[in-house]
């Protein structure tokens, strides 16, 4: 696999005059004039085998680790084995992936932002379905003690949150050590940078745990089950689907890790 990335010091972030209102204690606004730091909006076309296939809305930054992530957690590869190379363009508007294998894609609108549809509700369905294509993780340790530590990194060194307050943050580690944090607007897209860059330092998944800012619904606990994580823990909350996901396919999900506590709602 080969990857080329033209990008160099794209915007993060925007400055924007503002007024700062506050309401004083006899209830009567006050403004003050501030310059505040605003996070930039990206909008990314990838095409597989010169076709277009999916549109991403991301921070510009560690697009193509975006991009391998999200062929790996989506399931249009089973391995980077199957990428022959990525190319970002300069802008960072544009990606190119070049499969070794033929790949049948949807046709995309390409003045629509999205090409999922998110329709029915029927469970079992769903489940049924999920069945099919995932596989359950093989069994697991997990230490406590790295779960806070990933929380803690979170806090301390998410950057562009500290400046914007517009990201969310996901830190994964590697056999019980930091191995990186990763920031974007969209929280499932930090988690596929995450993934894609753990790729592209051949980093072991299977002993990985990801810490993530956002909730955890079922489609990110796909993503961890597709990439073979077995550990994914949050500040915030798992939703029902992403529980019984998680239990299905022997994935440890952890929620409100706050403090020096933390909730287990599926594993050991």
């Amino acid at each position: 696999m080969k990857i080329i990335n033209e990008t160099r010091n794209l915007n993060l972030k925007e400055s924007f005059s503002i007024e700062r209102l506050r309401q004083e204690a006899n209830h009567e606004l006050s403004g003050e004039k501030m310059i505040d730091q605003v996070i930039v909006e990206h909008h990314l076309n990838a095409y597989i085998n010169d076709q277009l296939a999916f549109k991403l809305v991301c921070t510009p930054e560690k697009l193509d680790a975006l991009v391998l992530g999200f062929l790996l957690s989506e399931g249009y590869i089973e391995n980077p084995a199957e990428i022959e190379f990525i190319y970002v363009c300069e802008s960072g508007a544009r990606v190119k992936v070049q499969l070794n294998k033929p790949l049948a894609l949807p046709e995309i609108n390409h003045d629509t932002g999205s090409n999922s549809i998110s329709c029915g509700n029927n469970r079992k369905i769903r489940q049924a379905a999920y069945a099919t294509s995932l596989i359950p993780l093989g069994d697991h340790d997990w230490s406590p003690e790295t779960v806070l530590m990933l929380a803690n990194a979170c806090n301390r060194n998410t950057g562009l949150f500290a400046e914007t307050g517009g990201t969310h943050g996901c830190a994964i580690s590697i056999s019980g050590e930091l191995a990186f944090i990763c920031e974007d607007i969209g929280r499932h897209n930090a988690v596929d940078k995450a993934i894609g860059q753990a790729l592209k330092e051949e980093k072991n998944l299977a002993e990985a745990i990801l810490f993530t800012t956002g909730r955890i619904p079922s489609d990110m606990v796909i993503k961890a089950i597709r990439s073979r994580i077995p550990v994914i823990a949050s500040h915030s909350a798992p939703t029902d689907e992403a529980i019984l996901l998680a239990r299905q396919f022997n994935l440890t999900l952890i929620g409100f890790v706050r403090g020096k506590r933390m909730n287990l709602y599926a594993g050991k």
